[in-house]
């Protein structure tokens, strides 16, 4: 599977991610294509423009497997931040993209358009998240996009699926790690040790 994930990455050599740190893509989609033997499908909670999302879509398309990737945002910038979130440099409304920039990537990539659902994760219906989750990328910056994150999509991870929790342990939003250990702290699941400053659990 990771020569797969190699040639996927091929078309994003030489390309600047203003979201991800180096290592960073490959690390989820490597993570992902490990969980395709589970029943499921793929959630990203948080995409902005897009580029993970379409490389995502790019494994997809490149394994035939058979999975819907399910992307949410608010395209309206972060939530207000809380108490929790620390001295972080960013305010609500901040990372706004409009839903037409998201498409625009996959458009350039001449990519069919994954499931877009816009609003607030915690506002958006239950029956708007797969019924089975195989993996999950939480990239929502603040204590309460990642709490919300756990709340609508962890009871539906199926065992041996994958979340992977974005800026987990960055000082810039301490709120992140907070938020895991928190929603965590009564469950079987702990986070593992960050790898390329991105926390990781596997459903049990």
């Amino acid at each position: 599977m990771n020569s797969i994930v190699d040639e996927v990455l091929k078309d994003a050599e030489g390309k600047t991610f203003v979201m991800l740190a180096e290592g960073q893509l490959k690390y989820i989609l490597s993570n992902c294509a490990e969980t395709f033997s589970v029943l499921g499908d793929i959630v990203e909670m948080g995409c902005n423009i897009g580029m993970t999302s379409s490389y995502l879509q790019r494994l997809i398309k490149a394994t035939k497997v058979d999975k819907t990737l399910h992307v949410y945002d608010s395209f309206e910038g972060l939530p207000p931040k809380t108490a929790e979130d620390g001295a972080t440099p960013c305010d609500k409304g901040a990372s706004a993209v409009s839903i037409e920039m998201f498409k625009k990537t996959f458009d350039d990539a001449i990519l069919s358009y994954p499931v877009i659902n816009k609003g607030f994760f915690g506002d958006i219906p239950d029956n708007k998240y797969p019924d089975k989750i195989c993996f999950a990328f939480f990239d929502g910056d603040f204590y309460s996009s990642i709490t919300d994150s756990f709340k609508k999509v962890y009871h539906k991870m199926q065992p041996g699926g994958v979340i992977l929790v974005h800026d987990y342990k960055w000082v810039n939003f301490p709120g992140a790690a907070l938020a895991c250990e928190t929603f965590l702290a009564d469950k079987p699941e702990k986070m593992m040790q960050d790898i390329f400053g991105i926390g990781k659990m596997v459903k049990a």
